[in-house]
């Protein structure tokens, strides 16, 4: 499942200043509202903090995969955030987060997407990507290149 199937531009925020994880969710999701993508980002952020209370989505020293199922969404969404500097979160702290919303009705899909983002993780290139896109476009170009799931 490719990257590049629920990642857009316009989903993608760079340089973020946040102090907090609650303040990371909250402005990820503000910004999704703002351009469309997802009605009540209050809720949302609040449905990826109940799943953060859950259990931290670090998955390395610098990367997590903030994630939940969303009440009414039609499709996945993929959006990816950069922090100016680490942000505590659960455990570890993180400055690279990819977060996947997803709608109830599509568990299989979630995990999938889930599994891609880590794959594509593992790899130095693409958290280099991540550390030095200046845009949208820029960070997407990149990771379809690198993406492991380009073959499905």
């Amino acid at each position: 499942m490719r990257l590049s199937n629920f990642l857009k531009p316009e989903h993608v925020f760079l340089n973020l200043e946040v102090v907090s994880r609650d303040d990371l969710m909250s402005q990820v999701t503000q910004r999704l509202g703002s351009v469309g993508t997802i009605r009540h980002p209050e809720t949302v952020a609040e449905l990826l903090l109940d799943r953060e209370r859950l259990g931290s989505t670090v998955v390395d020293e610098e990367a997590a995969i903030p994630h939940c199922k969303v009440p009414g969404l039609k499709s996945i969404v993929a959006a990816f955030a950069r922090t100016a500097t680490p942000v505590p979160f659960g455990e570890a702290s993180a400055r690279l987060f990819f977060f996947v919303l997803s709608p109830r009705e599509q568990p299989a899909a979630h995990l999938q997407v889930l599994a891609g983002i880590a794959r594509l993780l593992r790899n130095p290139q693409a958290r280099e990507a991540c550390r030095q896109a200046e845009s949208g476009e820029d960070l997407l170009a990149a990771l379809t290149r690198l993406d492991p799931g380009n073959s499905s």
